[in-house]
């Protein structure tokens, strides 16, 4: 099995494509309305790998949402 750094970018599309797919094809499957991802893959913290089915600027604003809730230990409540 490769690590994400030795692949090739087709190999790397590849993969990231597949994920994508999959997520939309779970999503659809749960009956989940158009959700917005993006998922992150690394081996090395910092070279990550993203795919998104939303704007750029999204993703930036969820990941930094995201990384405050991480560090302050918060979590959303659900009802």
């Amino acid at each position: 099995m490769k690590l994400l750094r030795d692949m090739t970018e087709p190999e790397l599309a590849e993969l990231m494509t597949a994920m994508g797919n999959q997520i939309k094809a779970t999503a659809a499957v749960m009956e989940v309305e158009s959700p917005h991802f993006a998922l992150l893959l690394f081996n090395d913290p910092e070279i990550a790998q993203y795919v998104a089915n939303c704007d750029r600027r999204d993703v930036i604003l969820a990941l930094r949402e995201c990384a405050t809730r991480l560090e302050r230990r918060e979590t959303l409540e659900r009802v």
